[in-house]
């Protein structure tokens, strides 16, 4: 008895297919909480950070984007710590407007 699953590339490349198919667990539950981080960033900075972007790889978290200095960037990370699962690479840009 083989076990089938829609997730398997060789099943996905075969049924030619592949946006029909939900995205994998891992990776539904990776966007969930890509989602909640960016909304606590934003609720917690008052959506000062622009352009802003969480990517989840793992257990990792990175914040992408700018804003206007470096405490609502302090702000952004300590909102985003709180959710993290483990390391936090705060990669937003501290660009001050002229």
């Amino acid at each position: 008895m083989s076990f089938y699953s829609p997730y398997d590339e060789d099943v996905v490349l075969r049924e030619e297919r592949l946006m029909s198919y939900p995205l994998a667990p891992s990776l539904a539950e990776a966007e969930r909480l890509a989602a909640r981080i960016h909304q606590a960033v934003e609720e917690a900075t008052a959506r000062s950070v622009t352009d802003l972007r969480v990517i989840v790889e793992g257990d990792s978290v990175t914040l992408l984007g700018r804003c206007p200095s470096f405490h609502i960037k302090q702000k952004a990370q300590h909102a985003a710590m709180r959710l993290a699962p483990g390391s936090l690479h705060n990669e937003i840009v501290v660009a001050w407007r002229r």
